[in-house]
């Protein structure tokens, strides 16, 4: 139904600071789900196999982003038509349901299918940074991207801890009922604050969102995880692995095709042809790469047996408490990156991600032995996750017109989540090619070799990052929380109201 006017108005320039924590107090924590999501299940992943006795639990990670890579250019159009607290209320409600249809699924497939459901939700982050545009104080906005940053840092240290507290003691399932209640409790304080965004695309528009344009770029994407995950196993020069890549790319042209021919696309890919959004994304590729091997690897490695002479022996639990200084230090670089932005601008807040990634990468290829060498490469993790999304995030504002910011986020969410993905699939490939034959471990083990030239290459993309961000001409300026993009775009209907 249509919005109240009364709460499409921004907010008044005039409040004080608390009064603006407290509004965004919701929102924050309810976008942290786009992060739990993920964190609360790594420790219960193998709960999860033996429950459904399965060895393809990694689907249970892929399947989110996959869903994402589509859910987040499509269901961020629709946030510019129906509006963007509409949208992130919807997908609470999204998450919620498949939450339910995974704490109550009997068989691998359904719960696949409520994990598929639940990744609809990560439209919320990017639904989310354009409300805050949209709503708040233009001086506000680069300190409040930076706050809901501080959410997802805290994931961190809360996902990990809950979920393995969680399902220790009372198996997976209770994963996700405490994830339904949690967004049960949020979602109503998150609708009585903030107001809904007075940015909209006409409603007539809603009619012309190319869901055919997102499963061929859904399709394709899928296609070519699946071929990097399983190339090896098959053989790069197999006929399943040539087939996998040839409908692939037919499916990756033929989006391609149909977005730049469609009056309306799903993704405006013209808006790469600005060289601010190309490059911040390809940077943003670059360091969701190195977040999500990382996150991938790092875990793995911590509780490998120290008998292998490297690795640390640290249970589940043992690991998440160790990551708490990394979620700590991440909550805190979050609004700091945000200042920095505000002051200097948000180049610079990338620039220190990227090197904190890449340093966090390049330490744990090189130094893996003692524990001061993993607290140190948890703290340069810390910092370069707290000031990633913030100043990716910024510079994604700095560089769309107001009306597209949904879908300029949502571009900045396929590129995060592609990244991630693809980082998952080529750490995992690589580590596959170094397993440890060690019967007196039940569980599969990589060699350091493995750990050794895995991170080496997440580190080599992290600095390919970090060198297109020292490169980038875009978001030198202080962050304007995109007023100067708005004042240009009225500025530019009025010159053409004045053309005869």
């Amino acid at each position: 139904m249509p919005s109240d006017p009364a709460r499409s108005t921004p907010l008044p320039d005039e409040r004080s600071p608390a009064s603006y924590a407290l509004l965004l107090a919701p929102l924050i924590l309810l976008t942290e789900v786009t992060a739990l999501e993920l964190t609360l299940i790594y420790p219960v992943l193998p709960l999860l196999s033996d429950a459904f006795d399965t060895a393809s639990i990694g689907w249970t990670l892929t399947v989110v982003s996959l869903t994402g890579v589509v859910a987040q250019p499509l269901l961020g159009r629709v946030a510019d038509v129906i509006g963007k607290k509409r949208m992130i209320l919807y997908a609470a409600g999204a998450f919620a349901a498949g939450s339910l249809i995974c704490a109550l699924a009997p068989s691998y497939p359904v719960f696949l299918t409520g994990r598929a459901v639940q990744g609809t939700c990560l439209v919320m982050a990017p639904a989310a940074y354009g409300l805050i545009r949209d709503v708040l104080p233009a001086r506000v906005v680069p300190v409040a991207l930076g706050a809901v940053t501080t959410g997802i840092g805290l994931s961190a240290i809360v996902g990990p801890l809950t979920g393995g507290a969680l399902g220790q003691t009372f198996g997976y399932r209770a994963v996700f009922w405490f994830a339904l209640g949690y967004v049960a409790v949020l979602t109503p304080w998150f609708a009585r604050t903030l107001p809904e965004s007075p940015v909209r695309r006409p409603r007539e528009e809603r009619r012309g969102i190319d869901v055919r344009g997102g499963l061929l770029l859904g399709a394709g994407a899928g296609g070519l995880l699946l071929l990097v995950g399983q190339g090896a196993a098959w053989g790069w020069a197999s006929v399943a692995t040539l087939t996998a890549l040839g409908c692939s790319l037919l499916l990756l042209v033929g989006f391609v095709r149909r977005e730049l021919r469609a009056p309306e696309p799903l993704i405006d890919l013209r808006l790469l042809a600005g060289p601010a959004l190309r490059w911040t994304l390809l940077a943003a590729f670059a360091g969701a790469f190195a977040i999500g091997g990382t996150a991938f690897a790092m875990p793995m490695l911590v509780q490998t047996p120290t008998s292998l002479g490297y690795g640390f022996g640290m249970s589940v639990l043992g690991a998440a408490v160790f990551l708490v200084p990394q979620g700590l230090l991440g909550a805190a670089c979050g609004p700091l990156g945000g200042l920095l932005a505000r002051r200097r601008g948000p180049r610079y807040t990338l620039m220190a991600a990227l090197a904190g990634l890449t340093a966090t990468t390049l330490t744990l290829a090189l130094l893996h032995t003692a524990v001061w060498q993993l607290l140190l490469a948890a703290l340069f993790m810390g910092a370069g996750f707290g000031c990633f999304f913030v100043g990716v995030s910024n510079l994604v504002v700095e560089a769309v017109p107001a009306g597209r910011t949904a879908v300029g986020a949502g571009l900045m969410g396929v590129a995060n989540n592609l990244g991630q993905a693809t980082g998952v699939t080529v750490l995992g490939a690589v580590l596959a090619r170094y397993v440890v034959d060690d019967s007196d471990e039940d569980h599969v083990l990589y060699a350091e070799t493995g750990y050794a030239l895995a991170l080496g290459i997440a580190s080599a993309v992290a600095f390919a990052g970090l060198l297109v961000a020292t490169a980038m001409r875009h978001g030198r300026e202080p962050a304007t929380g995109g007023v100067l993009r708005i004042v240009g775009a009225e500025a530019e209907r009025g010159a053409k109201g004045r053309t005869p």
